[in-house]
Formats: structure tokens, sequence, C-alpha cells
């Protein structure tokens, strides 16, 4: 996490763009639900197509799960991952054992 700020000093619910990496930006809707952040794909890819859940964590403790597939939204599944908050506007979430994204704030 980038300086002093903590995870509930930040207001994640809105609209990010990420650029993921061997695709294109992608954009995604963060909205909190049960003391959660669930972030949905606006735009997807050949993988995880929009409308589909990409991460989910927790608000206190910014762990959580994100959406894997094989291409053509094959065998998708749930891996264990994490989220941390590097300023106001700018984001990371970690999928374990795959990929991290980084996402910039587009409100």
């Amino acid at each position: 996490m980038g300086g002093a700020e903590r995870p509930d000093d930040i207001n994640l619910v809105g609209e990010w763009v990420g650029h993921y990496t061997g695709h294109y930006d992608e954009t995604i809707r963060i909205v909190a639900v049960d003391g959660f952040y669930e972030a949905w794909k606006v735009t997807g890819d050949d993988f995880v197509p929009a409308g589909e859940l990409t991460w989910r964590v927790n608000q206190n403790t910014l762990q959580g799960i994100g959406q894997v597939a094989e291409q053509g939204f094959r065998n998708p599944r749930m891996v264990p991952g994490g989220l941390e908050i590097l300023d106001a506007d700018h984001i990371r979430f970690h999928w374990k054992n795959h990929a991290q994204v980084e996402f910039r704030r587009d409100d």
C-alpha cells in the first residue's frame, strides 16, 4: 500500500481501467457488497468476458479471490488473490501464481 493511506480512507467504488498483459486496456466496475469489493468486467477479453466477476476482496484485509480461465472462457475458476492500494487513483490486483494488473481510476 502506498503512502500513509489505509484501505478505509479510500473509496474504491467506480470505474477503473487496467492493462491486461497480452491483451489491451479493459474497464472494470468496482462495487461494495456486504464488506467486500467486487470488480466486474465492463469490457472483457478472450479469457474472461464482459459481465463476469474478475475479482472479489474483503474490504478490511484486501485478500480474496480472482477469476482465471482458459481462452474462450473455458474452465473458469477462482484462485486466491489480493489487492494493493497504491494511492487513491491506482490499485493493483495479484492473482496468486498467475498475473497482476494495475488499474487507474476512470471516474
